[in-house]
């Protein structure tokens, strides 16, 4: 389960850098402007994966000035992962088997999250697609051709062109992962995000 989560959630991020399908982003809100307008966002959506990896699940995310806590559900609508990233850093438990993971052990589990930072995902949250094309470009890898990357933007909640989903694919692999967020709302409303960070040192 934890093995599976973390996939979805992070590979299409991780590997967009070498994606040679990757658009150029569509005129939407800039990143810091929004931190400036708004204090938090928070949302829901949900994950499917084919291929070699199968299945479905759902996730609410709470994000505030560049962090972002998220919670995943199972099928069976238990609590299943909760993660934490801040800029420089991702922790997450497993509320099923009682583990928790460090930075360093995520990695151990997908060394290509050393090339994508945490703070990318942290805008996707917010409705903002990373310019992975002016951070990777000098990047080269063997398997450029065969990874694909293609952002969804939609009417969503009253906003028009709204960044709404991910769709990352890997020919080598044949697995492919979308990304849709369903629900996003930003508020200038401060979130008392303490309880959440509490549960990382339980």
């Amino acid at each position: 389960m934890f093995r599976y989560i973390i996939f979805c959630l992070l590979i299409f991020a991780g590997c967009a850098g070498s994606s040679t399908q990757l658009a150029p982003p569509k005129t939407q809100r800039n990143y810091h402007n929004l931190l400036a307008e708004y204090i938090s966002c928070t949302g829901k959506g949900k994950i499917d994966s084919q291929g070699p990896l199968k299945g479905a699940l759902t996730f609410t995310f709470i994000s505030q000035n560049d962090s972002s806590f998220l919670q995943f559900k199972d099928l069976l609508g238990r609590k299943a992962l909760l993660m934490w990233l801040t800029p420089q850093n991702v922790a997450a438990r497993n509320l099923i088997d009682h583990k928790q993971y460090n930075y360093g052990q995520i990695l151990d589990y997908f060394p290509f999250l050393q090339i994508v930072e945490p703070e990318h995902i942290t805008k996707i949250l917010w409705g903002v697609q990373p310019d992975y094309k002016n951070e990777f470009n000098n990047t080269e890898r063997s398997d450029e051709k065969n990874i694909h990357l293609k952002f969804e933007n939609n009417d969503l909640n009253n906003e028009s062109n709204a960044l709404v989903g991910a769709t990352f694919s890997d020919e080598n692999t044949s697995q492919s992962v979308k990304i849709c967020i369903t629900g996003r709302t930003r508020t200038q409303t401060h979130q008392n995000l303490k309880k959440v960070w509490r549960l990382l040192q339980i």
